[in-house]
């Protein structure tokens, strides 16, 4: 029997600033979708106001079969292709998708208490909403900044984390 009913995360690219368009086109086509949005406040020299802004310029993760992955890019106005890794769609796991919602509900910021790892070091995040993720500590300064690296869709994301919740590890190989 063939996977035509297995749902996968895939991550299409859309026009810059056409996110909150195509990902409202999708959603109308009952087509599971995915948007992460940040709350900022923009200022101009007459006033300031809060907007929502993706957490990934251009990236929409929507959650489809076989049959439905057309579906959700064909006729789509800004929908310009999906992501690919090694010739395929990039697939992006439930966990870090699940990770990326956490980490919109509840930043993480907590003070260093010793330095074990150092700028550079390579470690494995052992618990909380990122755990089982790899990154570089890029930054050392009362804590610990940290780039996660999410190889699946080139991209990274920078955190604030715990040094308790994370453990040095050698360096990956490249994937």
């Amino acid at each position: 029997m063939d996977d035509f009913g297995k749902r996968d995360w895939l991550v299409i690219r859309t026009r810059p600033r056409w996110e909150k368009k195509v990902y409202n086109q999708i959603v109308k086509r009952n087509i599971n979708a995915f948007l992460p949005l940040i709350t900022t406040i923009k200022k101009w020299s007459d006033r300031k106001k809060k907007v929502e802004i993706p957490m990934f310029n251009s990236y929409i993760f929507v959650n489809v079969n076989k049959l439905e992955r057309q579906q959700a890019i064909q006729g789509t106005l800004g929908a310009m292709n999906y992501i690919f890794y090694n010739g395929r769609p990039a697939r992006v796991s439930e966990q870090e998708i699940n990770s990326i919602k956490i980490s919109l509900r509840s930043p993480e910021k907590v003070r260093i208490e010793n330095n074990l790892v150092m700028k550079g070091d390579y470690v494995e995040i052992t618990s909380g909403p990122f755990m089982g993720m790899n990154g570089i500590i890029t930054e050392i300064r009362g804590n610990y900044k940290l780039t996660v690296n999410l190889y699946e869709l080139s991209m990274s994301l920078n955190i604030v984390i715990n040094p308790n919740e994370i453990k040095k590890i050698e360096k990956p190989d490249e994937q």
